[in-house]
């Protein structure tokens, strides 16, 4: 089942500037009209990229390719498939991964933004498990509530273990963002008894074991008041991050009723709680950035991450952010608990096109590999170039100071040659707290893609 079409690619770069250059892994062939890298995470020795535009089945059927890192070198270990793949169902629009360390259960989820199992093009999400043969199996399809609820479900995905100590309980959660599920308007409204597409999340559980592959739907509880908050084109679920009992869900179309035209766009993220007792969600705590900047889109992108003695750290990314200036430079907020604790900026301000910083962030909340590393992506970033901002946790954190301290820039080799020298860099990212990655995209002739990572040696490439 899996691919061993090896070809060795011997690409070594050397940092010419005091920013760190990462190399060029894989491309795939040909590179125009590729959706290669819309969909990317990593854990451990996997490597994930989805490609949602391939046509090995159909056209724009999609595809997810897994890569093994072995002794420092990226193999391509399977090519995975829906097992009911169909034309321009963009399978591996988005991907995340999970492993459970001490077993080695593993888990790769995949949208199909585009199936239309449960309605047209209303989205489907695939669950594979690494299995005995060592081979990612299918063994789910999840299809959302209804064809009149779910409108884009897949928008976003999190995956999480955790031990859970009120149940003494090891749990897997899976969280789907729908960024146009339609909710019930709130019973203050003159549309009371209809629904509006807000959007929301779904969320899954299944207990661990490597022979157990049942996952079932968990109630999100939401009260009257959050409906009566709630407007359509909100964008709820646009981005969703899930650790433990806590869950982040970025709305960036929130409006900000109170400044009037102002408040467009300006974004908030949602926070749910899970009732370990119950086993029931709590929907939602809104939280606003301390700017409200028209277009600021807070939400685009979020993280909730673990810290030791019981902490959490919140991050919301508002990559439009521009405070006047009609430049979006961007920025990300962090929040240690419910406290608002630091605001990051790029500090590379070069180029006319703003930075768009924030477009992606990524954060590792698996102790397994630390919690401490952090990255968040600027793809406009000179001209589009684009560069990710590396961070990590300030061990001298007391609660007054930054949370997080700068620890390098990051840029591609070949970001001075076409047609990566606007190939937006940094568009997205994924860590675990050891590896990085990330992908880029030039659009000069159609979408080249391609992915980049930390490693040295690269890639064995997969293609042909």
């Amino acid at each position: 089942m899996r691919d061993l079409i090896l070809i060795l690619v011997l690409l070594v770069s050397f940092s010419t500037s005091a920013d760190n250059q990462w190399i060029n892994p894989l491309q795939p062939n040909p590179l125009t009209f590729t959706g290669y890298g819309d969909g990317i995470a990593n854990m451990g020795q996997w490597l994930v990229v989805g490609d949602p535009l391939n046509d090995d089945i159909d056209i724009d059927t999609g595809t997810v390719y897994v890569y093994q890192n072995q002794n420092g070198e990226w193999l391509l270990y399977q090519t995975l498939y829906a097992n009911d793949a169909d034309a321009r169902d963009e399978f591996g629009s988005v991907v995340d991964i999970e492993i459970y360390h001490p077993t080695g259960e593993t888990w790769i989820v995949v949208s199909a933004l585009k199936d239309d199992e449960g309605g047209l093009d209303n989205g489907a999400v695939y669950a594979f498990q690494l299995d005995m043969n060592g081979d990612f199996t299918q063994y789910n399809k999840f299809l959302g509530e209804s064809n009149t609820i779910s409108q884009n479900f897949g928008t976003s995905l999190a995956l999480n273990y955790d031990y859970i100590s009120e149940i003494d309980a090891k749990l897997w959660i899976l969280a789907i963002g729908d960024n146009y599920k339609r909710l019930p308007y709130g019973p203050n409204d003159p549309n009371a008894g209809s629904n509006h597409s807000t959007g929301g999340v779904d969320i899954y559980k299944k207990l661990e074991g490597l022979e157990n592959q049942f996952w079932e739907q968990e109630p999100v509880q939401m009260g009257t008041g959050y409906l009566d908050a709630l407007d359509s084109t909100d964008f709820v679920g646009t981005s969703v991050s899930v650790e433990g009992k806590y869950m982040l869900a970025g709305a960036p179309g929130d409006d900000s009723h109170e400044l009037g035209t102002d408040g467009i766009d300006t974004g908030a993220m949602h926070f749910l709680f899970r009732d370990n007792l119950t086993q029931t969600w709590s929907c939602c705590s809104i939280v606003k950035a301390p700017n409200l900047d028209r277009g600021a889109r807070f939400g685009e992108d979020v993280e909730v991450i673990k810290q030791p003695g019981s902490n959490r750290v919140l991050m919301a990314s508002a990559p439009f952010e521009d405070a006047g200036t009609n430049v979006q430079k961007g920025a990300v907020y962090v929040y240690y608990n419910s406290a608002f604790v630091q605001k990051l900026e790029p500090t590379n301000t070069d180029g006319g096109q703003g930075q768009h910083f924030g477009g992606a962030i990524a954060a590792n909340g698996d102790e397994f590999y630390g919690s401490t590393e952090f990255l968040v992506g600027a793809p406009f970033s000179e001209d589009k170039k684009g560069r990710i901002y590396h961070y990590t946790v300030n061990p001298d954190f007391d609660g007054s100071n930054d949370f997080y301290i700068k620890k390098e820039d990051i840029v591609a080799f070949n970001r001075d040659e076409y047609p990566w020298d606007t190939g937006q860099f940094g568009i997205n990212v994924s860590t675990d707290g050891l590896n990085h990655a990330t992908s880029s995209k030039s659009n000069y002739i159609g979408n080249h893609k391609s992915v980049y990572t930390k490693e040295s040696p690269i890639f064995i490439n997969g293609f042909e």
